[in-house]
């Protein structure tokens, strides 16, 4: 007779196996955190090594730098449309993943809730880039020595180039097993929490 210990090994090895691809994608994202993180507080950023805080500077002296950190509300102003742009593109994402992860809509089929969600993802996006942009100009010098700001970037160029080239199309490809799609949604949640978290940091680091 097995014994209580046996059986929750058991039951703990088949949870395991189960869900190899979604673990395998927490250890991908741990290892892109341990990469980025804690930011290399006491090295030099890009902007540094590469020397272009002078470039930095220079952009953040034109029209729109200058307007937009003299005026007293338009940089409030943008930081909540930038906010709810990242809120419907974060949605979108979170739908089309906790559909991959089989939690929710479970009767619509991933191809489905992924040509439902995508045109918010786009939408959110260009909201996105549209406040972001004008946003760095107002803080070029604060984001050239900001390693929150690189991680940012980085992640958020990945996370793109990730939920383009491969998340989607994990979503709309017949027969993907759900072992896959489980770690692909994982890895898609992972990079995208780290673009949040990366952007909210660089109000409270210098």
């Amino acid at each position: 007779m097995n014994t209580p210990l046996g059986k929750w090994s058991e039951l703990v090895g088949r949870w395991i196996v189960g869900h190899r691809c979604a673990l395998g994608s927490v250890v991908l994202v741990a290892v892109l955190w341990w990469v980025l993180l804690p930011w290399k507080s006491n090295a030099a950023t890009w902007c540094e090594a590469l020397g272009w805080a002078d470039f930095y500077r220079e952009m953040g002296d034109g029209s729109i730098g200058r307007t937009i950190g003299e005026s007293l509300w338009l940089f409030p102003v943008i930081e909540v449309v930038h906010l709810f742009g990242l809120a419907v593109l974060g949605g979108s994402v979170i739908v089309t993943d906790l559909r991959l992860l089989g939690v929710g809509l479970k009767n619509a089929a991933p191809a489905r809730v992924l040509a439902n969600t995508r045109p918010w993802f786009f939408v959110g996006l260009v909201v996105m880039i549209a406040t972001g942009v004008p946003l760095f100009l107002s803080e070029t010098t604060k984001c050239c020595f900001n390693h929150s700001f690189e991680v940012k970037i980085t992640a958020l160029f990945l996370a793109i180039l990730y939920t383009l080239t491969v998340r989607n199309r994990m979503a709309v490809r017949e027969g993907t097993s759900t072992c896959v799609m489980q770690g692909v949604a994982v890895l898609s949640l992972g990079l995208w929490f780290t673009v949040a978290a990366a952007g909210r940091w660089i109000g409270f680091s210098g």
